[in-house]
């Protein structure tokens, strides 16, 4: 096949166009800035007060401490494992409830639904961290059923967590001691233990 000078001229000058376009493509490409973890506008009390009375949570720890701690968790995060780890040396001294909310993927309305219809939540909810480094992440739920209830509860839990503008999971508000609501990004044990007042 032979080009005359007008059609090599034509492709010379769709490289050219190509070729001055793609910086231009990559400068357009759109960086926002880190958003706050804890949004400006949080109401930590209102969101601990919604949880306690709207949410369906699992209780770890001591039942009877001065420090309450209401957490939002997504069954398929791995973070939130963690996060449950950094808790668990204050489980002596501090109430902890962990509510299942669905935000990362289909599975987890059916995982939370399924530690929270089980006959031991708790039990279920270390199984299910047990597991988490497994193929399916966790209670294996697949082609199980679970309560329209219980399934809602998960729903319940994400509305809250929404309606108070959450940004990710895990994400706690703690009641000190003095009466004090505090907002609790992912943290490490130290620094949580510092922000609560142990």
């Amino acid at each position: 096949m032979t080009f005359n000078r007008r059609q090599i001229l034509a492709c010379a000058g769709l490289f050219s166009l190509a070729a001055a376009a793609a910086p231009v493509m990559a400068a357009d490409k759109k960086t926002w800035p880190k958003k706050p973890d804890v949004p400006t506008d949080f109401n930590a009390e209102e969101f601990f007060v919604e949880l306690e009375e709207k949410g369906t949570g699992i209780v770890f720890g001591n039942k009877d401490a001065k420090i309450t701690v209401r957490v939002v968790f997504d069954t398929q995060c791995p973070w939130c494992v963690w996060q449950y780890k950094e808790f668990e040396p204050y489980l002596d001294r501090v109430k902890f409830v962990w509510y299942p909310v669905a935000v990362l993927n289909p599975w987890s309305e059916p995982q939370g639904a399924a530690i929270l219809s089980a006959a031991d939540p708790a039990k279920a909810f270390l199984e299910h961290e047990a597991h988490f480094k497994d193929e399916f992440r966790g209670i294996d739920v697949r082609g199980k059923e679970y309560p329209f209830e219980v399934r809602k509860q998960v729903w319940d839990n994400s509305k809250v967590a929404r309606r108070a503008g959450t940004r990710s999971v895990p994400f706690s508000v703690a009641r000190t001691a003095d009466g004090r609501y505090v907002p609790v990004a992912e943290q490490k044990g130290a620094e949580f233990a510092r922000l609560v007042g142990l």
